[in-house]
């Protein structure tokens, strides 16, 4: 009998130790709005899953949502977030919800990845409150390179673009365009191939690296101005953040931020290369001409000071610090 005893509150202890490690485990959902898995940015998150799934042992899994998968539209993914419908999101169109992001889209603001660099590090403070204010934390942040201008029609000068609908990612890239007589359609990642094969749109601004590796096959021209940086953010619900064990949101963290560092470098590093590749088969490719970047330089300037009077005091300032950091 005491044997008996002993096995039977063996296999109890057993079945409690299952029972605790099965409940240990944490399941998130995470949200891109790029519909393809074989983008860099895409790689990025699923590198970031398949990291912390190893370093926690398993104890928090997350499941991937390519975008136009869920009923999340791309600039909904900050409110899906902070609604706690998904834990994680790739967020790269809150220029509406969260206004400090639209900064770094100002055109021609910033024209080099050095000026890219400090003015992500003058705008990280404020993106961390502006989402914080939403119960979101921010793990980290990364651009593509420049969005340039891509077309079914000829587009070889930034004179082309006049009467063309062309895709932009936010109001700030939009004005741009208005300003040189084309016509800007706000439209998320999702729906763009769609519109170029109907001709709802002309063309799009996007870098090869994004949304060139995706829609090359609907476009013929790539010219090679510099409208403007497009940044995102890694971001995961606050309250399922901290129901995490401490070890693990330190992982959570670590990983973030690694990862859209990853995402970053691995898009500078394959522009080119793809942009190569698509003259090979066979698109124009035209590279910048300096008095289009300088004409539109000029003819932009007055639109960063009306943007920054539009927006919040803190905005402002941001926009303020990182005009003076790049001597614009």
């Amino acid at each position: 009998m005491k044997l008996k005893s002993i096995a039977a509150a063996s296999v109890f202890a057993a079945g409690l130790l299952a029972s605790t490690v099965a409940q240990a485990v944490t399941t998130w959902e995470a949200y891109v709005y790029n519909p393809v898995a074989t983008l860099p940015s895409v790689k990025a998150v699923q590198r970031f899953i398949d990291e912390v799934k190893e370093k926690s042992n398993g104890e928090l899994l997350i499941n991937i949502h390519l975008g136009g998968s869920l009923p999340i539209k791309a600039d909904g993914i900050t409110a899906a977030v902070g609604d706690n419908v998904v834990q994680f999101g790739d967020d790269g169109f809150a220029t509406g919800t969260i206004p400090v992001t639209g900064v770094l889209r100002l055109p021609l603001l910033l024209q080099s990845y050095d000026e890219l660099a400090k003015a992500m590090e003058i705008i990280r403070p404020t993106l961390e409150a502006q989402y914080a204010k939403r119960g979101i934390v921010v793990l980290g942040q990364y651009t593509y390179p420049f969005q340039v201008i891509w077309g079914k029609k000829k587009i070889t000068s930034l004179a082309d673009i006049k009467g063309l609908k062309l895709r932009v990612t936010s109001v700030e890239q939009g004005e741009l365009i208005r300003r040189f007589g084309g016509v800007p359609l706000t439209m998320g990642s999702p729906d763009v191939a769609a519109a170029l094969d109907r001709g709802v749109v002309d063309g799009a601004l996007t870098a090869s690296s994004g949304g060139g590796l995706t829609w090359h096959d609907l476009l013929k021209y790539r010219y090679a101005f510099p409208s403007s940086y497009v940044n995102s953010t890694f971001v995961v619900n606050k309250e399922a953040f901290e129901a995490l064990p401490p070890t693990i949101q330190k992982i959570v963290r670590d990983v973030g931020a690694e990862q859209s560092k990853w995402a970053l470098g691995e898009m500078q590093r394959v522009e080119d290369e793809v942009t190569a590749q698509f003259a090979k088969e066979g698109m124009i490719v035209t590279p910048v001409l300096p008095e289009d970047v300088k004409l539109a330089t000029e003819t932009l300037r007055p639109y960063w000071d009306t943007w920054a009077k539009a927006k919040t005091p803190e905005v402002a300032e941001v926009l303020t610090k990182i005009r003076a950091a790049v001597g614009r």
